[in-house]
């Protein structure tokens, strides 16, 4: 009878094979020596193209060109006269970039942020922020202070030009602004009237209340100095009649 135990079985030989040629496919494909394309069942060869990034961890993802997706200054206004001593920059980007500015100093590309000390700033200032990616793509922001004027309404007795002073105009309500357009609403009690105050240079206003042009007059143009300290020349109407209860006026 024949001896069997050394024949070889051509199928089983087959499987292993088959076997070993995947699994050294797939070692080859993860040192990135050779072996087939990856797909979703199996590991293979990642040839990402001009779409694609790759992080130092191997991590791959779409590629994303550099944003400056935020960038703020705090604080962002002041009114004109005062001094800012401290600022405080926050900024945001879509990724952590390869380098990145501000206004042309070199920032640690992973910062969010810069505490600006003892700029004492009176006038308006701008910083830009720039950062560019590993494919040289930049993207860049402005973020700043700006110094404003207020405009001003309140209600009071029935003044002359003498009763108009600093301290009156700088507690009544206001609010930053670079034009004297406002709709405001006001309640005149007894023998009150309505006053609206703001910067001579920005011109000559026109009123409304109820629809109906008018109703205020011009009472007087002097250099009012504001809380902070700055003299400039201020424009204050004054409504014609008094007792006008809640009112709402709207200056263009």
């Amino acid at each position: 009878m024949a001896d069997t135990s050394k024949v070889i079985d051509l199928d089983r030989l087959a499987r292993f094979k088959t076997k070993q040629d995947a699994a050294n496919e797939a070692k080859f494909a993860l040192k990135g020596e050779g072996g087939s394309i990856a797909t979703a069942d199996k590991a293979g060869i990642v040839k990402p193209g001009a779409d694609f990034d790759i992080t130092e961890d191997g991590t791959i993802s779409l590629y994303s060109k550099i944003a400056v997706t935020s960038f703020t200054c705090a604080p962002s206004q002041a009114e004109r006269g005062a001094t800012v001593t401290d600022v405080e920059l926050a900024w945001g980007l879509n990724k952590i970039p390869s380098t990145l500015t501000l206004d042309d100093a070199a920032q640690e590309p992973t910062s969010k942020g810069a505490s600006l000390k003892g700029v004492n700033l009176t006038a308006n200032k701008q910083w830009t922020l720039k950062a560019t990616d590993a494919r040289n793509a930049s993207a860049s922001r402005t973020a700043g202070i700006t110094f404003y004027d207020k405009r001003h309404w309140f209600t009071a007795t029935d003044l002359a030009a003498a009763g108009i002073t600093d301290e009156l105009i700088n507690q009544a309500a206001g609010e930053y602004a670079t034009s004297r357009a406002k709709t405001f609403t006001l309640t005149a009690g007894d023998g009150q009237h309505i006053y609206y105050a703001f910067p001579a240079s920005w011109g000559t206003p026109t009123f409304k209340v109820g629809g109906f042009e008018g109703g205020f007059n011009l009472l007087t143009t002097f250099d009012h100095t504001n809380a902070s300290g700055a003299t400039v020349s201020y424009a204050v109407w004054k409504s014609t009649n008094a007792n006008l209860g809640k009112t709402t006026v709207e200056v263009s």
